[in-house]
């Protein structure tokens, strides 16, 4: 039985063995919960517009950019390490839909999204308002425009349908919200970059395709588990506060020695030289429950 769909929308709060709660966000600002002085995002303090309108990290751009010229399987270096984990997170990248072009989300394949009679959509929903930093309202038309800058299609766009999606987000008189549960310390999400392939497919286009292990430290108000040890004692060893010492082990890659919670493979498009990625297809495991890719 495949459980990545159901825990890759359901957030620990109360136990420390499972990191996912089915929910949304916590207020209207990414990272709500977060004032610690080891941010590391590049948009964790963004204020969330009360109506959104699309926008793109420049993270992404500069991980694109930085790796486009590649051929072939790309030996990673602690540069591209460093710079991915930014860009994954600015990204919301333990929200990517499990998909396979834009046409995929008219499908009904994911057992948590089924469960209730939702197609895809309902995970693609819930990511955009993620990405988007939970504003307090997205107009169905913004939100079509965001799925279509951030998914690539393998044919063309049909009009989407829009619908309340309950546990995924709210939608009233044309209005997507979030839905108002609970959401994680996204400062406290790591993403390692294990492997990457850059194709050119025309003279102009790029494809990407990346490997990518997640970690996620709970904070002190948890006991700590075997993986907070770890990063404690690593810490100490640095010298340095526990979420920048993870940094440093996601540039120098020693942060492969954990099991890591869940694992990625994602192909990303880069039309007519640009550096803005759009998702072409991505799949997803649970380290502990699912068999490897």
């Amino acid at each position: 039985m495949k459980y990545i769909s159901v825990f890759k929308y359901i957030l620990a709060v109360l136990i420390c063995a499972v990191l996912f709660l089915t929910g949304g966000c916590s207020s209207a600002k990414s990272g709500s919960d977060i004032d610690s002085p080891d941010s590391l995002s590049s948009i964790e303090q963004r204020e969330a517009p009360s109506e959104a309108g699309f926008i793109y990290y420049p993270s992404g751009a500069d991980f694109i950019g930085s790796v486009i010229d590649q051929h072939d399987s790309v030996a990673i270096t602690s540069e591209m390490r460093e710079s991915f984990n930014l860009f994954a997170r600015d990204y919301r990248w333990i929200y990517i839909p499990d998909m396979d072009g834009y046409e995929s989300f008219f499908e009904t394949t994911h057992d948590y999204a089924g469960s209730f009679g939702y197609t895809n959509f309902a995970d693609t929903v819930f990511y955009v308002l993620q990405y988007m930093g939970c504003p307090e309202k997205m107009s169905d038309e913004a939100m079509q425009d965001a799925i279509q800058n951030l998914f690539a299609a393998k044919d063309s766009y049909e009009k989407m349908p829009h619908q309340a999606y309950s546990k995924f987000a709210n939608y009233e008189d044309g209005y997507y919200s979030p839905w108002p549960e609970g959401g994680i310390n996204h400062n406290r999400m790591f993403y390692l970059l294990t492997a990457m392939d850059v194709h050119h497919e025309t003279a102009e286009d790029v494809s990407i395709t990346v490997r990518v292990t997640s970690y996620y430290f709970h904070d002190p108000g948890y006991e700590p588990g075997e993986n907070e040890k770890w990063l404690a004692e690593k810490a100490k060893e640095l010298g340095i506060p526990e979420l920048e010492a993870a940094a440093e082990l996601i540039a120098s890659g020693e942060m492969e020695e954990l099991e890591g919670d869940h694992e990625y493979e994602t192909t990303m498009y880069i039309k007519a030289g640009g550096q803005n990625p759009q998702f072409l297809s991505s799949r997803s495991r649970d380290v502990a429950y699912d068999d490897p890719f």
